[in-house]
């Protein structure tokens, strides 16, 4: 087995060891291992959308951060439908509504997921 090394905040480590404790897992590495499974087999189907596609995005990230989150959805106006900006517990929260080709979807949730502390959900209707 590849060991990897990952830097998290010390309440988010207490939180995953209390939830692997509580649900039964052996070890962290068990659990580490069965949620990266999780990920994979969760997010495969997004490479399977094809033809226009219509979803909502939520982004969370923390508000004192300079993040690019504003300027990439600009950047994919063509597909933006609405989105909406809010501040809940010092994180801004967006969603935003996008209606257009799956190629195009695919890469504004890339590009969102790629940025440091920025957290996306998708959901296609």
């Amino acid at each position: 087995m590849v060991v990897i090394s990952v830097s998290i905040s010390a309440k988010e480590l207490k939180d995953f060891e209390d939830m692997a404790k509580q649900t039964g897992y052996s070890s962290r590495s068990d659990a580490v291992r069965d949620a990266l499974h999780r990920f994979v087999s969760g997010n495969n189907w997004i490479n399977d959308l094809e033809g226009k596609v219509s979803c909502v995005l939520s982004v969370i990230y923390a508000d004192r951060k300079k993040h690019h989150v504003h300027d990439i959805i600009h950047e994919y106006a063509d597909i933006v439908h609405s989105s909406m900006h809010t501040h809940i517990d010092h994180r801004c929260v967006e969603q935003v509504v996008l209606d257009g080709p799956s190629a195009e979807v695919r890469k504004l949730l890339t590009e969102l997921s790629a940025q440091k502390d920025v957290r996306v959900t998708i959901s296609v209707f």
